[in-house]
């Protein structure tokens, strides 16, 4: 299974400083390794979307991916407004 990040988290990860680019890369290995890990969202607009959680240095981040034949990370952001700014 290949990971593809679209541009958004792409874009996320390069501005991150190296010990959230490690962290990420942890959590990403650990949704490879089990994608059902991420909770099922709901709605018509996050369908066939999960979401996996995490913390670093006090703050929550998400990270929203989908399988399609390959792990697909589709946005990654902290979890203010991470719900609002999720476009699908």
């Amino acid at each position: 299974m290949e990971v593809i990040f679209l541009r958004q988290p792409h874009k996320f990860i390069k501005k991150a400083d190296e010990p959230l680019k490690n962290k990420i890369k942890e959590e990403v290995l650990t949704i490879k390794e089990n994608p059902k890990i991420g909770a099922q969202l709901v709605g018509k607009k996050f369908k066939g979307l999960r979401s996996h959680h995490f913390v670093f240095v006090k703050v929550n981040f998400r990270i929203a991916y989908k399988l399609v034949g390959d792990l697909i990370i589709v946005y990654l952001s902290t979890r203010e407004n991470f719900y609002r700014d999720l476009k699908c």
